[in-house]
């Protein structure tokens, strides 16, 4: 599984996934497909702790490209839920926080730390660490 994959829409039951954009990449970023990426000046940037909004998904991956090069992203946007994997047990923590902040090492949920994030976890997968998560501030707009 990649670290963020697309599951399924709230909105409708077509789910045909996110849309896809280009969106211009940050200086000596390495970025694989399914990394959690955020604007930053306006340009794609790995997601670290405490990112706070999202823009998406990476679609691609890219190594060290040239700042500015156009990169694809699954863009996330307000109904979807997105697969993850949580960094520990999660089971304590799904609907019980709207805040849930990524472990910028690994890419993954990090249950531990449920301030100044932007992740819901609503419910468990196959194990205590598949989650099936949404995103709730979005650098192209938000749910407030």
């Amino acid at each position: 599984m990649a670290k963020f994959e697309y599951a399924y829409s709230l909105h409708d039951d077509r789910n045909v996934g996110p849309a896809i954009h280009e969106f211009p990449i940050a200086a000596a970023q390495t970025l694989l497909a399914g990394d959690l990426v955020y604007l930053s000046s306006g340009k794609v940037t790995k997601a670290g702790d405490s990112t706070a909004t999202v823009l998406g998904v990476m679609a691609e991956s890219v190594t060290t490209p040239a700042e500015n090069t156009m990169v694809r992203v699954q863009v996330a946007a307000p109904g979807q839920v997105w697969r993850a994997t949580a960094d520990d047990n999660a089971s304590t923590h799904v609907l019980a926080a709207k805040t849930y902040d990524i472990n910028a090492d690994t890419q993954t949920v990090d249950v531990g730390d449920n301030s100044n994030g932007c992740i819901l976890i609503l419910r468990l997968g196959d194990s205590t660490t598949d989650v099936y998560i949404m995103f709730t501030e979005f650098d192209l707009g938000s749910v407030n």
